[in-house]
């Protein structure tokens, strides 16, 4: 059984991320109730829970797991800086958002994965531009701090976020999206490849 906790925030982030209806009708937070999330994820980072969220506590990455994606975020911080600490595949309690490099400076490539049901596959893409330390994508603000990432959203007029944490080394979207029916794979292959992302290192 889910608790209503995560019942809330699954349904929150599946708003910011899969709805596009419901997405074009969420606003963004101010400026003050962003400060007051940033303020939240630090603490969140600084002390992260245990208990049934140990998943954020417990670096359960296994050694090469880590040094593949340390040298990819390293090869790819000497052509866009900005946008290097965040890429990688981040996990929450049941979603993952997988980001990618793009060719276009300042920008990232997200494949939103979650739990798929009848009205949804279980993914999304999109594209994120990074200004200030963050993502801004069309329906929601990534953030970041050492070896976790905030989704920040607003849902139902309510600013939340929702912490994803131990970046891995990014898949092939191909293999990531392997049980996805084939028309709709190759729908969102074809997105990821027109808007110029990546899973590869960068080219000398």
């Amino acid at each position: 059984m889910r608790s209503p906790i995560t019942i809330t925030l699954s349904l929150a982030i599946l708003a910011a991320t899969s709805l596009p209806i419901v997405a074009q009708s969420v606003r963004f937070p101010t400026d003050a109730e962003l400060q007051q999330l940033i303020e939240k994820f630090r603490s969140f980072a600084a002390s992260p829970p245990g208990g049934g969220r140990g998943l954020y506590s417990t670096d359960r990455r296994e050694r090469t797991q880590i040094q593949q994606l340390t040298s990819f975020v390293k090869a790819w911080s000497q052509i866009d800086p900005a946008t290097a600490p965040f890429l990688g595949q981040w996990s929450a309690l049941e979603e993952t958002k997988s980001i990618y490099p793009s060719s276009v400076k300042g920008r990232v490539c997200i494949i939103d994965g979650f739990i798929p049901n009848e009205n949804n596959i279980g993914f999304r893409f999109g594209q994120g531009t990074v200004s200030n330390g963050r993502i801004k994508t069309d329906s929601y603000i990534l953030i970041h701090q050492g070896n976790y990432l905030g989704g920040v959203f607003v849902y139902n007029n309510e600013p939340g976020i929702y912490e994803y944490a131990w970046p891995k080394p990014l898949t092939n979207p191909s293999q990531l999206m392997r049980h996805v029916p084939l028309a709709k794979r190759n729908q969102l292959l074809q997105q990821f490849k027109e808007a110029g992302c990546t899973a590869s290192l960068p080219k000398k």
